[in-house]
């Protein structure tokens, strides 16, 4: 796989985390209680995906997966700098993921 490939594919997956955590803010800032904000989050996904350690384990996967094809492009000289911040951020929340399953 090329590695201008593997940069779009780690970003688009990236991305579709930072959606999923903008959208758990958005949802947990505006209800007060913990329970109600965790039922309206999961609302939004089908019913076979509303298992909060089953979307935590995907987010891990997809964090792993974009943080590992991050490293693969790092070797590009354009595509250095922004791999580097990639795979930082990419391993960094996939950390702060796993701290949140324990």
């Amino acid at each position: 796989m090329k590695l201008k490939t593997k940069f779009i594919i780690a970003t688009l997956l990236l991305a579709i985390f930072i959606v999923d955590m903008i959208w758990w803010f958005r949802v947990s800032d505006s209800n007060s209680s913990f329970e109600i904000a965790k039922n309206n989050y999961l609302a939004a996904f089908p019913a076979f995906l509303q298992n909060t350690l089953l979307l935590t384990g995907i987010a891990i996967a997809i964090l792993v997966i974009s943080g590992i094809f991050f490293v693969q492009t790092r070797k590009g000289n354009k595509l250095q700098t922004v791999s580097t911040v990639g795979f930082c951020l990419s391993f960094t929340l996939a950390f702060w993921q796993l701290f949140s399953l324990m």
